[in-house]
């Protein structure tokens, strides 16, 4: 049986989320890695990786599919990205 999208966000790393957290505030990857401490280069890396895992090809998509899942608000409040170990 296929995994829902909502199953494939939780296979997101923690470092993921915190990319995924800056998309959904429109930052490019150069402004997310200024924010994380880490090259574009390594964010795109990272987007690429959370395409893949939640079989999305677009941005725009990922970031509507967060909201809408809840896994990210749009009202600042972020604390259903924290990971969970």
């Amino acid at each position: 049986m296929p995994r829902t999208i909502e199953e494939r966000f939780q296979d997101l790393s923690g470092r993921e989320r915190d990319v995924l957290r800056l998309m959904t505030k429109g930052f490019s990857n150069q402004e997310i890695g200024q924010r994380l401490f880490i090259s574009p280069h390594t964010v795109k890396n990272h987007v690429s990786r959370i395409y893949q895992k939640l079989g999305l090809d677009d941005r725009t998509k990922v970031v509507v599919w967060a909201v809408r899942l809840g896994i990210v608000s749009l009202d600042g409040d972020d604390a259903s990205l924290e990971t969970e170990e």
